[in-house]
């Protein structure tokens, strides 16, 4: 997938809104296979190794379980640029790298002013990504001023700072993932 460039929060909306309907798609289609469909393990397979989901972003069929896995980054990513823009309102926009494109996953449109790296995980432990994380943005972009990571996690109810984790001026801010499902506050 391309990069997304983002200079408004209503670019920000249109996202938001774009990874809503893919969702929307899946659960019609995962609705039908439980109409239908009485063995559980079958159903099972189905969301795991078919194209029954959608891809966030493409108009292209996708396993549900990588789509939920995209879709939560997807929208954790949406939501950390959304803190970006509120709080660097200098910047003339932001790239978002979202799925495997090369990159930060996010990236001021000015080079070298904001980069982050964002999650969403069961806890910001899992696989020490928080960690990782934080050690990619101080090895990889030490000179650029403004450097986070963001992740959702369910335990974290808030959006806040979570000082615990930062070293070396990288920033770590927790997104509450019931906030994820919104547009604009």
């Amino acid at each position: 997938m391309p990069s997304i460039q983002i200079t408004s929060l209503k670019d920000l909306d249109v996202l938001v809104q774009s990874i809503r309907t893919s969702a929307q798609r899946t659960v019609r289609s995962l609705h039908d296979i439980l109409a239908n469909e009485t063995d559980s393990l079958q159903v099972l397979r189905l969301m795991k190794f078919s194209g029954i989901g959608y891809h966030p972003t493409e108009d292209r069929a996708l396993n549900i379980i990588e789509q939920i896995n995209q879709t939560f980054t997807y929208m954790a990513s949406a939501e950390a640029a959304r803190w970006v823009l509120q709080h660097h309102p200098q910047l003339q926009g932001l790239r978002l790298n979202l799925g495997t494109h090369r990159g930060f996953d996010i990236e001021s449109l000015e080079p070298d002013q904001v980069v982050a790296e964002v999650f969403a995980a069961t806890h910001p432990h899992s696989n020490d990504k928080v960690r990782k994380d934080v050690k990619r943005l101080v090895e990889q972009a030490p000179d650029v001023p403004y450097r986070y990571v963001f992740f959702s996690c369910p335990e974290f109810k808030t959006l806040s700072r979570q000082a615990a984790f930062e070293r070396d001026g990288v920033e770590v801010w927790s997104l509450p993932g019931d906030r994820l499902l919104q547009a604009t506050p």
